[in-house]
Protein backbone atom coordinates (compact mmCIF):
# COMPACT_ATOMS: atom_id res chain seq x y z
CA UNK A 1 0.00 0.00 0.00
CA UNK A 2 1.16 3.81 -0.83
CA UNK A 3 0.76 4.77 3.39
CA UNK A 4 3.89 2.54 3.96
CA UNK A 5 5.68 3.39 0.72
CA UNK A 6 8.76 5.86 1.90
CA UNK A 7 12.43 6.08 1.71
CA UNK A 8 13.92 3.04 4.50
CA UNK A 9 15.49 6.23 6.86
CA UNK A 10 11.64 7.98 6.72
CA UNK A 11 9.82 4.29 6.99
CA UNK A 12 12.24 3.69 10.33
CA UNK A 13 12.28 7.01 11.95
CA UNK A 14 8.44 8.34 11.07
CA UNK A 15 6.78 4.69 10.70
CA UNK A 16 7.99 1.95 12.68
CA UNK A 17 9.64 3.73 15.80
CA UNK A 18 6.87 6.21 16.88
CA UNK A 19 4.79 3.07 16.99
CA UNK A 20 7.70 1.27 18.61
CA UNK A 21 7.89 3.83 20.96
CA UNK A 22 4.81 3.76 23.10
CA UNK A 23 5.34 0.44 24.02
CA UNK A 24 8.66 0.86 25.23
CA UNK A 25 8.19 3.97 27.05
CA UNK A 26 4.94 2.06 29.21
CA UNK A 27 7.03 -1.49 29.19
CA UNK A 28 3.57 -3.12 27.63
CA UNK A 29 3.27 -6.96 27.25
CA UNK A 30 4.87 -8.34 24.18
CA UNK A 31 1.25 -9.98 23.21
CA UNK A 32 -0.82 -6.41 24.11
CA UNK A 33 1.54 -5.08 21.25
CA UNK A 34 0.86 -7.60 18.83
CA UNK A 35 -2.55 -8.15 19.12
CA UNK A 36 -3.63 -4.71 19.83
CA UNK A 37 -1.31 -2.14 19.68
CA UNK A 38 0.89 -2.72 16.12
CA UNK A 39 -2.58 -3.73 14.20
CA UNK A 40 -4.20 -0.56 15.38
CA UNK A 41 -1.65 1.39 14.61
CA UNK A 42 -1.15 -0.24 11.10
CA UNK A 43 -4.88 0.11 9.81
CA UNK A 44 -4.96 3.61 11.36
CA UNK A 45 -1.80 4.30 8.91
CA UNK A 46 -3.70 2.62 6.09
CA UNK A 47 -6.78 4.09 6.82
CA UNK A 48 -5.29 7.52 6.96
CA UNK A 49 -4.54 7.39 3.52
CA UNK A 50 -6.40 4.94 1.36
CA UNK A 51 -8.57 8.01 0.22
CA UNK A 52 -11.73 6.20 0.90
CA UNK A 53 -14.73 7.31 3.58
CA UNK A 54 -14.78 4.67 6.07
CA UNK A 55 -18.29 4.26 7.39
CA UNK A 56 -18.99 7.95 5.34
CA UNK A 57 -15.93 9.51 6.87
CA UNK A 58 -12.75 10.67 5.61
CA UNK A 59 -9.81 10.78 7.75
CA UNK A 60 -8.74 14.54 8.29
CA UNK A 61 -4.82 13.11 7.95
CA UNK A 62 -5.84 12.59 4.07
CA UNK A 63 -6.57 16.08 2.96
CA UNK A 64 -2.84 16.34 3.97
CA UNK A 65 -1.97 15.06 0.55
CA UNK A 66 -4.16 17.36 -1.35
CA UNK A 67 -2.66 20.64 0.33
CA UNK A 68 0.86 19.15 1.71
CA UNK A 69 0.61 22.16 4.28
CA UNK A 70 -1.83 21.27 5.97
CA UNK A 71 -3.38 18.01 8.56
CA UNK A 72 0.01 17.05 9.08
CA UNK A 73 -0.55 14.50 11.81
CA UNK A 74 -2.86 11.35 13.10
CA UNK A 75 -3.64 13.08 16.96
CA UNK A 76 -4.89 16.77 15.30
CA UNK A 77 -4.01 18.63 18.12
CA UNK A 78 -1.10 19.87 17.33
CA UNK A 79 -2.60 20.75 13.80
CA UNK A 80 -5.43 22.94 15.94
CA UNK A 81 -3.21 24.18 17.65
CA UNK A 82 -0.52 25.50 15.05
CA UNK A 83 -3.42 26.75 12.50
CA UNK A 84 -2.80 23.97 10.42
CA UNK A 85 -6.18 22.26 10.15
CA UNK A 86 -8.78 22.08 7.30
CA UNK A 87 -11.51 19.89 6.00
CA UNK A 88 -10.62 17.03 3.09
CA UNK A 89 -12.14 18.31 -0.26
CA UNK A 90 -14.59 15.94 -0.31
CA UNK A 91 -16.06 16.96 2.84
CA UNK A 92 -16.08 21.30 1.84
CA UNK A 93 -17.74 19.98 -1.62
CA UNK A 94 -20.69 17.80 1.08
CA UNK A 95 -21.23 21.27 2.43
CA UNK A 96 -21.74 23.27 -0.20
CA UNK A 97 -24.36 20.86 -1.52
CA UNK A 98 -26.31 20.81 2.00
CA UNK A 99 -26.30 24.87 2.14
CA UNK A 100 -27.66 24.58 -1.99
CA UNK A 101 -30.57 21.85 -0.51
CA UNK A 102 -29.16 19.13 -2.55
CA UNK A 103 -27.57 17.12 -0.22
Amino acid sequence: MACVYAHPLEFAFGNIFPIYLGPMLTNAHPMTCYIFWFPLAMAGTCKGHCGYRIMGLVDPHDAHHFYFKLNYGGMYLADYLFGTTTKHPSEKKDEKLRMLGNG
